[in-house]
């Protein structure tokens, strides 16, 4: 029986490749306070836009649909209320959002 050599020959290298594990790198820690990112504006545009008198009347429209599904539990959904209210508060939001 031949012993098999528990190092790597001529042969094993040149078709497997040898990699050695390095040492982490460390970085040096930053000092320096890290910017604080801006608030994102849209949020409080689209609540603003959806309290306007142009979208109030979807709202409420959309709000009275969400109420009769919730209590009724038919197959009915507010999906095309929803689109409508949401149409009017893009609409409103988009010129002030693409502003800031």
């Amino acid at each position: 029986m031949s012993q098999k050599n528990s190092s790597t020959t001529t042969k094993e290298t040149s078709i497997i490749p040898i990699v050695h594990a390095e040492a982490p790198v460390e970085e040096p820690e930053n000092t320096e306070e890290t910017p604080e990112e801006p608030e994102d504006p849209k949020p409080k545009i689209v609540e603003e836009c959806g309290e306007t008198s142009a979208c109030k009347p979807l709202k409420h429209h959309l709000e009275e649909c969400t109420r009769r599904v919730e209590e009724s539990g038919t197959g009915e959904n507010c999906a095309e209320e929803f689109l409508h209210f949401m149409h009017c508060v893009d609409h409103c939001a988009a010129p002030k959002i693409f502003a800031c």
